[in-house]
């Protein structure tokens, strides 16, 4: 299950066909052609994976990028990327060499170097990459760390070993070029002319047009080849993809059958949508909804005054803005109940709805930072684009100016709002939503970062997110699982209401439709019209 993610990759294996391709035999075969037209929930600002995690540029990414790992349907990491590796007796060196027909977009060939460098950037921002980069022999991005030998083989030059080297190399270090990756992890890529050449990489579509704010054009990548999880290919003639964040717009486009698939369906709209014979359904894997909070300035630097919001929370309140209850669960596990990263610790913290504990809280932050709480202002941001993340805000808004702040909110696109988030001294609280099951331990949670959107400083999660990549049995990893959690209630690293599924949906037209771990790229489908 999820907790065998945690495990070195074993020996690289041959895709076997599985529940896709047996989907395309029960169909007859496969009818090539025509261009899928897939409807997008929410604005797109950049499709650049590392220098955001809105999760319509992670969508768009997928389609553009590859890399070498990626989770199956089953969310186990796969080899995507690999001919062949070997690593020593003692596990302080691995030997990579990257499979032959891995090709960029311009025909030129995925090298080592390219690898490194797209290592190097991503590694910046995410804890999986900088706990491994920390192990190596120099503990920094330096050759002698990752140490291009030749085209294609590369070797990872340990000071100890690193257990979870799959998650190292998980789906999240999209290939990119050399000279491409060589940009600042903290800077978006170039967007100079909107036209995709800046997006080159050896994913199965190549990006030939996007205008920002309406619509991306795909066409096939010819000659690309799919490694996992289960054989992938490229069927149609091309996917648009439409910004439509207009729910009701949406519907009427499935229903009329100018769309052809959408992610992220309304709730209010999902036993409508469930119980239509043209439609097929797949609520995704769990995760979590999330206000952020921002500990590089007053007032989210003072503990008591992020005590004060948590101790407002109402759970259920908050999570019932999901829709039907089939798509959300109160739930005290940052890692997700129901999985092996489960976890009770710190639960007295959970779902308080305690207006005189947070008033008290309040209190001792008043007295301790000098908040005046008649014309000192929190700024909060949220979104139009997401309908939960709006309806969230509007419940917080009312309870933090009942504990006594005076709130302003921002609430604007998807896409603005993550430019905002950008900045460090533009706002205070965040509302946003992560972490499904691929990222439900300490090592592959985005917002348990401090390089990450919040930059909490928490160093006992810091330290224990160390400590998790050490060790070698499940009951080792729960037990930092209970500790991390602890801690994040402890000094509330940001604040999670419970868990909720999102649903993608998809008329009966289109066939094949599969989502790896909800890293959806539009491989083995195809249009029956």
């Amino acid at each position: 299950g999820v907790a065998s993610l945690a495990k070195t990759p074993t020996a690289p294996k041959a895709p076997t066909a599985g529940s896709v391709v047996k989907a395309k035999d029960a169909a007859g075969g496969v009818k090539k052609g025509g261009t899928l037209v897939w409807a997008l929930e929410a604005p797109v600002k950049a499709i650049d994976p590392v220098w955001t995690t809105a999760t319509v540029t992670w969508r768009s990414s997928q389609m553009v990028y590859d890399s070498l790992q990626r989770l199956d349907t089953s969310y186990q990491y796969q080899n995507n990327g690999f001919k062949s590796w070997e690593m020593q007796p003692d596990g302080l060196k691995w030997t990579f060499t990257l499979r032959d027909n891995m090709k960029f977009h311009d025909g030129s060939k995925v090298t080592a170097t390219d690898v490194q460098k797209s290592a190097f950037r991503w590694a910046d921002r995410i804890t999986a990459g900088i706990q491994m980069f920390k192990r190596t022999t120099e503990g920094n991005f330096s050759d002698a760390s990752f140490s291009v030998v030749d085209a294609s083989t590369f070797t990872l030059n340990l000071k100890e070993p690193y257990p979870v080297l799959s998650m190292g190399f998980s789906e999240a270090p999209f290939i990119m070029k050399a000279s491409v990756a060589g940009t600042d992890a903290n800077a978006r890529v170039s967007q100079d002319g909107h036209d995709g050449s800046t997006y080159i990489s050896s994913g199965p579509y190549v990006l030939k047009k996007w205008v920002p704010g309406y619509r991306f054009e795909y066409e096939p990548h010819q000659g690309w080849t799919g490694q996992v999880p289960e054989g992938e290919s490229v069927w149609v003639d091309g996917v648009n993809i439409v910004e439509v964040p207009d729910k009701t717009t949406l519907l009427a486009g499935l229903k009329t059958g100018k769309i052809d698939y959408a992610t992220s369906g309304s709730a209010e709209q999902y036993l409508d949508l469930s119980a239509d014979p043209n439609m097929g359904i797949k609520t995704s894997a769990p995760g979590t909804p999330i206000l952020l909070l921002n500990h590089t300035k007053s007032p989210g630097k003072y503990l008591n005054w992020r005590k004060s919001l948590q101790a407002a929370q109402d759970a259920k309140k908050l999570m019932s803005v999901h829709g039907p209850e089939q798509l959300w669960q109160v739930c005290p596990a940052i890692f997700l109940c129901g999985t092996p990263g489960e976890s009770a610790a710190g639960k007295d913290m959970y779902n308080q709805a305690d207006l005189a504990k947070a008033q008290e809280y309040r209190d001792a932050f008043v007295a301790e930072s000098g908040w005046d709480l008649a014309n000192d202002v929190v700024e909060m941001v949220s979104n139009t684009s997401y309908q939960t993340h709006r309806d969230r805000s509007l419940i917080n808004i009312a309870r933090f100016r009942e504990i006594g702040y005076k709130v302003n909110m921002t609430m604007t696109d998807w896409a603005t709002a993550v430019t905002i988030r950008q900045n460090k001294d533009a706002w205070d609280i965040f509302h946003t939503g992560c972490c499904s099951i691929p990222s439900n331990n300490p090592v592959m949670n985005w917002y348990l970062s401090p390089k990450t959107y919040g930059w909490h400083t928490n160093q006992t999660i810091i330290d224990l997110q160390a400590q998790y990549t050490r060790e070698l049995t499940d009951e080792g990893r729960k037990k930092v699982i209970d500790q991390v959690q602890q801690s994040y209630y402890d000094q509330v690293s940001h604040i999670s209401p419970g868990q909720n599924s999102g649903y993608h949906v998809w008329r009966s037209s289109t066939v094949g439709v599969h989502d790896y771990a909800d890293s959806t790229r539009m491989t083995n489908t195809w249009l029956d019209k």
